[in-house]
């Protein structure tokens, strides 16, 4: 039978179709296979420009105990952890036989091990080792939690008391960060307490200051001595060597208590293994209770875990090389956790503030719910056994999230100026010393999220009146009168949200000579305000 014409070039062009598809595909598989493939850094991204990083997701090899038995039918727990004091508590529960005790072998894998390449694990690798449940838990910080979600807060390790710092060269305080150049360790805590500083000042992290990121504190470091920044944010030891080129500190957590240090799990562990999970959880403060009850012991065994040189605690001096630790932390207890545990409110409320911290840096953030990143079981089981319970304080009780301090007593007259904050001007009611809703507003972002997470800090609050003209004139015990109510108001809405009203330093301050007895709006609309200082105190 014949085709049609038509018939025919249909067909061919159908044809010739199929040619050129196929020609394009074998194009790009040749292509594929002929290209090389960019090599992984050692932080385990591409090296390729402009990539999206991948993030490798093989784990070095965890350290166990040197007895360890891998036959002995006991199950494995993974925990990744820096060098840090409070997070030592793994090495002694490993060399005290803690974990096999509470049925398990404990697995630490240590960042930066002895300069092996092999444990340089970035922050990236080690919240994606967790998310993936390789590993079963890794003691991070909250921060670092709100801004990926990786795991679960189970438990808290402690809050930073001093340990993480704000170094500067050339300037007084706080005050003179515009325009400053800032070095911290990329995606850790350092960066976080930078945003936190930037947002106290209101300054934006893309315009008002350069940031200049690095790949570890002692990079940034580096960096600030060698004058590439002015400013750097680190933790100890490394930011003592920001001394070298005439570095001062400005900032720490003792006076600023921000950083909380915590065990976060997997969810797959929680979901899979919850039994071996509380066995964790009970060893953890079995093991705290023996360092409280028997300092000298627990160091020689995180002594004896060798390593020396990573930990910087030896066996020659290991109880003050512990303490030297231990010093600018205020570990939390099995009491202090089982106190945040029952009423979870002021750790949520501390992921939602490092949340808007991250996010108004330009930061992505998870729109996951912050109340499912707290489990608080674990610790209220382990809370209910008696035999944990410790009989001692920790080296640093000054663990301030569940304790009720009394700071009535503390000297205020030599008070030092930290930073004073941007929100100044307040709108009261007409002829009245009543905050305006929107005024409430901006103490509620401005001075709020501050105070409560840093007892240490007070708060100088100044009022000022303008000197309206009058017949007969207005005296100066009128001028202080409305000023210091206008004071006095700002520090009664902050008690109101929980601070507590011994933390105030409540000052009144009259307006210049020549703005006094005035008829000029402009003059008298200057002279009304409310002047914060965040100051810190003798103690």
């Amino acid at each position: 039978m014949k085709l049609d014409r038509t018939r025919i070039i249909f067909i061919a062009i159908v044809g010739v179709t199929l040619v050129v598809i196929c020609g394009v595909v074998t194009f790009g598989f040749v292509k594929d296979k002929l290209t090389p493939t960019p090599e992984p850094d050692i932080a385990g991204a591409t090296a390729v420009p402009g990539a999206i990083p991948i993030v490798q997701l093989d784990s070095p090899d965890p350290v166990f105990a040197p007895d360890y038995d891998s036959a002995d039918g006991l199950p494995a727990y993974i925990c990744g952890a820096d060098a840090f004091g409070s997070y030592f508590t793994l090495q002694q529960m490993q060399m005290s036989g803690k974990d096999v005790e509470h049925g398990f072998h404990l697995g630490i894998v240590p960042f930066f091990l002895d300069e092996d390449p092999a444990y340089d694990v970035s922050e990236e690798q080690r919240t994606a080792l967790l998310e993936s449940g390789q590993w079963d838990c890794l003691l991070t910080t909250l921060d670092s939690v709100a801004l990926k979600s990786p795991g679960v807060i189970t438990a808290i390790v402690d809050e930073s008391a001093g340990a993480d710092q704000l170094w500067g060269r050339d300037m007084s305080s706080l005050d003179d960060l515009q325009g400053k150049r800032i070095a911290f360790s990329r995606g850790s805590v350092g960066e976080y307490f930078v945003y936190y500083t930037l947002n106290i000042k209101q300054l934006s992290p893309r315009s008002q200051v350069t940031l200049v990121p690095q790949d570890s504190v002692a990079d940034a470091v580096a960096a600030f001595n060698a004058g590439q920044a002015d400013v750097v944010s680190g933790w100890e030891p490394d930011i003592y060597d920001a001394e070298q080129s005439g570095g001062v500190s400005l900032l720490s957590s003792n006076q600023l208590r921000i950083v909380v240090d915590v065990i976060a799990t997997s969810r797959q562990s929680i979901n899979a293994k919850p039994d071996l999970v509380q066995n964790f959880h009970n060893a953890w403060f079995d093991t705290l209770k023996a360092q409280v009850e028997n300092f000298d012991t627990a160091a020689a065994q995180i002594a004896a875990w060798e390593h020396n040189d990573w930990s910087f605690v030896y066996a020659e001096s290991a109880s003050d090389d512990l303490a030297a630790w231990l010093e600018h932390v205020a570990q939390a207890d099995l009491g202090d956790n089982a106190f945040v545990m029952r009423d979870t409110r002021p750790i949520i409320s501390r992921l939602e503030i490092a949340r808007r911290v991250w996010a108004a840096s330009d930061v992505n953030v998870p729109a996951d719910d912050v109340n499912e990143l707290v489990n608080p079981n674990f610790v209220q089981l382990a809370a209910n056994q008696a035999s944990l319970q410790p009989n001692g304080n920790p080296t640093n009780d000054t663990f301030s999230i569940s304790a009720q301090l009394d700071l009535t007593d503390v000297a205020t007259g030599d008070a030092a100026t930290l930073a004073v904050l941007p929100c100044r001007s307040f709108a009261f009611l007409p002829e009245s010393t009543e905050l305006t809703l929107e005024s409430r507003r901006i103490l509620d972002n401005c001075v709020v999220p501050t105070l409560s997470q840093s007892v240490g800090l007070f708060l100088r609050v100044q009022g000022s009146s303008a000197w309206p003209a009058n017949e007969p004139p207005w005296t100066e015990a009128d001028i202080l009168e409305v000023a210091e109510g206008r004071a006095q108001s700002v520090v009664d809405y902050l008690v109101s949200q929980g601070i507590d009203p011994a933390r105030f330093i409540v000052e009144a301050k009259l307006p210049p000579e020549e703005h006094r007895n005035t008829d000029d709006a402009n003059i008298q609309a200057e002279d009304r305000f409310v002047e914060l200082t965040l100051v810190t105190a003798g103690r």
